[in-house]
């Protein structure tokens, strides 16, 4: 063992058991099943799934691809000129629609046909700013795809940013999205994998996404330079049939938890240079707040937590009751903001959202935080 684990591994005996004294062990008796309640069934025929519950509370920023582009003649049509602006805002008013009515808090970049900046690059910047901003669970741009050069293109796909390990609850949400659209609008080609990098488009990849500091995907659902596609997506009724795909794959990402990390100690997350340079945090899995059978076992699997000071993997301890992981900042390691983050994964496999601890380490003698 390093030496930082072995003074990790001192820490945690010394102090594992003033945390067991104060929370205790979790144990329950097997609680009733939660009541199958569903939201209202106004939205479509046949009610939304039971697991559609646990959207409720959720904060989710939809974002309308394009607009304010109306003049731009040609731009973003389908072949008779149906405008794909037109078509993301219909599909994302509905989907807000159903989100509300399932209890979450939507937050829409536009609610007509405007940009909210006449630069192309601010206007994405600023879309993305309105899921930072407003500190949502996820950002969800809807957009409609195109080919200049096969009209019979026509599959769906959802899109992340930079490379797989660069945000991983993005992938959760981008893979329960893509299924659920393929599997509503039927279309006539799938993709072998529809979760696909934005950096396949651009180098930098996509702005609204790379500006976001939440989980984040866009989704081309379709084609509307399909002449037949075109057709469809004019039509309100398959409109709506694509904004339910959509919930239902938000409902399915609800269902398996949005797991978290929060920093306990130090909480204000500055670490003193000269002190002990340790770190503590919990890991919330994301579905012991729901009291269902087995609720008080380990939900979180061990060997996906990881702790990352840049590309530098960090020794850690991780004890499950009370789901705290210890480590420490190296002492090579100057002052700053490094940029340090612990990934983990639920019973799911859903990734915490929020994987940047915010860690500053601050110059100053013996007394840091422990």
């Amino acid at each position: 063992m390093t030496a930082v684990g072995r003074i990790t591994r001192r820490r945690l005996l010394f102090l594992a058991p003033t945390f067991w004294a104060v929370s205790g062990c979790r144990r329950s008796a097997p609680p009733p099943a939660a009541p199958a309640t569903r939201p209202a069934a106004s939205l479509e025929a046949g009610p939304a799934a039971a697991y559609a519950r646990y959207l409720a509370g959720m904060r989710i920023c939809l974002d309308p691809g394009h607009g304010g582009d109306a003049d731009r003649p040609g731009y973003k049509r389908g072949p008779t000129g149906l405008r794909e602006a037109e078509v993301n805002l219909r599909v994302a008013l509905m989907l807000r629609e159903m989100l509300t009515e399932a209890g979450a808090a939507v937050f829409m970049t536009r609610e007509n046909d405007t940009a909210l900046s006449d630069a192309g690059a601010e206007d994405l910047r600023l879309r993305a700013e309105v899921a930072n901003r407003n500190d949502c669970d996820l950002l969800l741009s809807i957009h409609h795809n195109a080919s200049a050069t096969n009209p019979d293109a026509n599959f769906a796909s959802v899109w992340y940013h930079g490379d797989v390990d660069d945000n991983p609850a993005s992938l959760d949400v981008a893979r329960h999205l893509a299924v659920a659209l393929i599997d509503a609008l039927d279309l006539p080609q799938t993709l072998g994998c529809p979760v696909l990098s934005d950096e396949l488009i651009a180098r930098t990849g996509f702005a609204v996404l790379r500006h976001a500091r939440v989980p984040a995907v866009l989704t081309e659902a379709s084609f509307h330079s399909n002449p037949d596609e075109e057709r469809r997506l004019a039509d309100p009724v398959y409109n709506r049939r694509e904004a339910r795909a959509l919930f239902a794959g938000l409902a399915r990402y609800a269902y398996g938890g949005l797991p978290r990390a929060r920093l306990v100690a130090p909480a204000d997350g500055v670490v003193i240079a000269g002190g002990s340079r340790s770190v503590q945090v919990e890991l919330q899995d994301g579905l012991a707040q729901r009291r269902s059978w087995g609720w008080d076992r380990r939900q979180i699997l061990r060997d996906s937590i990881r702790v990352r000071l840049g590309d530098r993997v960090l020794p850690h301890v991780y004890e499950e009751q009370p789901d705290r992981v210890w480590f420490i900042i190296p002492p090579d390691v100057p002052p700053g903001r490094p940029r340090v983050r612990l990934q983990f994964q639920n019973v799911f496999k859903h990734s915490n959202t929020r994987p940047d601890l915010g860690i500053e380490l601050r110059e100053g003698g013996a007394g840091g935080a422990s």
